[in-house]
C-alpha cells in the first residue's frame, strides 16, 4: 500500500473515533462510524485495484 492510502486510512478511523467519544447520541455516533467506515473501505477497494 501506497503511503497516501495509510494516511487517508489512519485519518478516516481517527475521525470516527473522535465522533464517537465528543457526540453525546449514541445513535448519531453509530451512524458516524458507519458512514466513516463505508467510505474508508471503498476507498481503500479502489485504491487496490
Amino acid at each position: 500500500m501506497g503511503k497516501k492510502v495509510v494516511i487517508s486510512q489512519s485519518i478516516m478511523w481517527a475521525a470516527a473515533i473522535l465522533v464517537v467519544s465528543i457526540v453525546q447520541e449514541k445513535q448519531f455516533a453509530i451512524m458516524m462510524v458507519a458512514l466513516l467506515a463505508t467510505v474508508s473501505l471503498i476507498h481503500l477497494k479502489k485504491e487496490m485495484t
